[in-house]
């Protein structure tokens, strides 16, 4: 209906900075980050238990943002690329943005090989999904590496 495609429009420029250039992308995934680092202050102060995402000592920055683009922006996003081709480079825009994040994780947290092929596996895994839902369309946009 129209109400539903009038809603996921304005559902998809709410949370599409993950789909922006690296600079919008990162600044705002920071400005985020930082509100709910102040509710889990409060919630300290308070002595109510603190919302993982909320608690600034223990969250790592670049792992919560791989996780919330995987899960919740990348399916998105994707099925958006399915029903308007038009916005492929939204989709090119995520997959390199979580490339820079699995970068920014590894660098902080130098984890193991073993851990860091577990997280590209899942980084790849979205890049080719992205992928697919680009050249169901016919064209042949490859997601950039």
């Amino acid at each position: 209906t129209k109400l539903l495609v009038m809603e996921s429009v304005l559902h998809a420029a709410d949370v599409s900075n993950p789909c922006r250039t690296w600079e919008v992308t990162h600044a705002w995934a920071l400005v985020c980050l930082e509100e709910f680092f102040a509710q889990g202050d409060q919630e300290k102060l308070l002595g109510v238990p603190v919302q993982f995402l909320n608690d600034r000592e223990k969250l790592n920055k670049p792992n919560s943002q791989i996780g919330f683009i995987e899960f919740m922006i990348a399916p998105f996003f994707t099925a958006q690329i399915r029903l308007w081709p038009g916005v492929q480079d939204m989709g090119l825009n995520l997959c390199e943005n979580l490339a820079q994040w699995k970068d920014l994780w590894e660098q902080e947290v130098n984890p193991s090989e073993d851990e860091k092929g577990k997280v590209r596996t899942r980084v790849q895994k979205v890049k080719e999904n992205v992928q697919e839902a680009i050249t169901r369309d016919g064209s042949i946009a490859p997601v950039r590496t």
